[in-house]
């Protein structure tokens, strides 16, 4: 995450806002071009009580078989693509994309072996390393003037970087001999799964595909540097989370164990942290923007203050499929995505008719909504109180209240000007994280265990390698 926010400092400062306007459109396309290929999920092996060669063979096939029918479907419909959004030199990049995707598709089955036995040290070997790859090659063509097809050339060199440390996590070349064995029980599977992935993908590029068609191609890329830097605190935050909430839960369901103290346990994690992190992101908007994406993007910073605040709503639902799934409710989890998703697409698009703001508003709409249909399914499955759910949220309430006094001193001492030096920034930040742990204290909130256990974990290490002190 540190390589990635540095990636988007550097190229917002490389690339104009019509370039990486360009570059979102491409991307989003092929994301989700090849989210279909879910429908055939590697991810089937995870919950299986017991995973044979055939089962890998036939996960493999499908994969690769099913990315290569994309690619060709990509590459048949490129130059219509370029042509709906006038761009002829989009055609190159979807084409670039699409084989990019082919090589990515040897990862997903070794992926879902490592995810299966809890080895998330190598995958994040494998993530870790590829996304600096793709940084690297992607900051170095920008700077040489490839512009907006350094994005499609960084992803090239990217899946071919994770094919190589993928095979050398789990040198199995005989999952290249093709099988289809038990090809129905990974459709089964995949089918509500295939068709939540599409959804999410579909959601999550859908204003940038609508703006980047009846607006000008800087209204796009001020949406999608906008959204970035709203989303840094999901990025640092939970982004693990949603990795390892299926094989756990997954692992708790195979016990036969109740999952619903872990359930309630994250949600109280979440919103500790989370809550707090976007609320002084909305307030140091300004700061911040400046740091990730420098002085030329003032323009994104009331949009990053609208999102952080509509995001607020947004802390269930990246615990809602892991958990359903796990659970054998797969139809639940897709018809929880369906509603929210689905309605959610429809405001979007009505709102993108009416301008970018009218797009940002917009999320206060459709993220309660999600919210609210998140819960009524999980709760179907998961059968909490309302008034433990209530409690959680709000001694997390009163932690995200520690968390944000210090900045908004800060501000009313600026005058309410959002315009806050990088020094009054940080000293805001400061006192947010000393506020944040005393909130965390005196409200005796569960995260507090998880910090002092890291304490208690990660001290002894520290102290091992200090000179003079022997180690245990």
């Amino acid at each position: 995450m540190i390589v990635s926010l540095a990636m988007i400092a550097v190229l917002s400062r490389l690339l104009d806002t019509t370039a990486i306007g360009i570059a979102v459109i491409g991307l989003g396309i092929g994301t989700i071009a090849f989210n279909i290929r879910e429908f055939a999920t590697s991810e089937y092996l995870i919950q299986r009580i017991d995973v044979s060669r055939e089962d890998i063979r036939t996960a493999f096939t499908l994969m690769f078989g099913t990315s290569l029918l994309i690619c060709c479907g990509l590459s048949a419909f490129a130059p219509w693509i370029a042509e709906f959004y006038s761009q002829p030199a989009l055609k190159m990049f979807i084409i670039i994309l699409a084989f990019s995707g082919v090589i990515d598709s040897s990862v997903s089955t070794i992926a879902a072996l490592l995810k299966r036995d809890m080895q998330f040290g190598a995958m994040t070997r494998i993530n870790a390393l590829g996304v600096i790859t793709n940084a690297a090659v992607t900051v170095t063509l920008a700077w040489f003037d490839f512009g907006f097809m350094s994005y499609a050339w960084g992803t090239l060199v990217s899946a071919l970087v994770r094919m190589v440390l993928a095979f050398h996590a789990r040198p199995i070349l005989w999952m290249y001999r093709p099988c289809l064995k038990g090809w129905r029980s990974f459709f089964v599977f995949g089918g509500y799964k295939g068709a939540s992935t599409v959804l999410d993908r579909t959601y999550e590029a859908l204003p940038q595909l609508v703006l980047g068609h009846f607006m000008p191609l800087t209204a796009v890329g001020l949406f999608n540097r906008a959204n970035l830097v709203c989303g840094l605190p999901d990025k640092f935050m939970l982004s693990a989370l949603f990795s390892i909430a299926f094989p756990a839960f997954a692992a708790e369901v195979r016990q036969n164990r109740s999952v619903k103290e872990a359930y309630l346990r994250l949600i109280s994690y979440i919103t500790a942290l989370y809550w707090p992190a976007q609320l002084v992101l909305a307030i140091l908007a300004y700061p911040i923007v400046h740091i990730a994406l420098g002085p030329a993007w003032d323009g994104a910073v009331p949009l990053v203050q609208l999102l952080s605040l509509a995001a607020i709503f947004w802390f269930p639902n990246i615990l809602t499929f892991p958990v359903l799934v796990a659970l054998g409710a797969n139809r639940e989890a897709f018809e929880a995505n369906f509603i929210g998703r689905g309605l959610a697409m429809v405001v979007i698009c009505v709102a993108s008719f009416y301008g970018l703001y009218a797009l940002v508003f917009s999320q206060f709409i459709v993220l309660p909504f999600q919210m609210a249909i998140s819960l009524i399914y999980v709760r179907r499955h998961v059968p909490f109180a309302w008034t433990e759910f209530a409690a959680i949220l709000c001694n997390s309430a009163l932690v995200t209240f520690g968390a944000v006094i210090g900045p908004l001193g800060i501000l009313a001492a600026h005058g309410f000007a959002f315009d806050l030096s990088i020094g009054l920034a940080l000293v805001a930040t400061l006192l947010s994280a000393a506020g944040w742990l005393t909130a965390l204290v005196l409200t005796k909130h569960p995260l507090l265990d998880e910090i002092i256990h890291m304490v208690e974990l990660f001290m002894p290490r520290l102290l091992a390698n200090r000179p003079g002190v022997p180690a245990e």
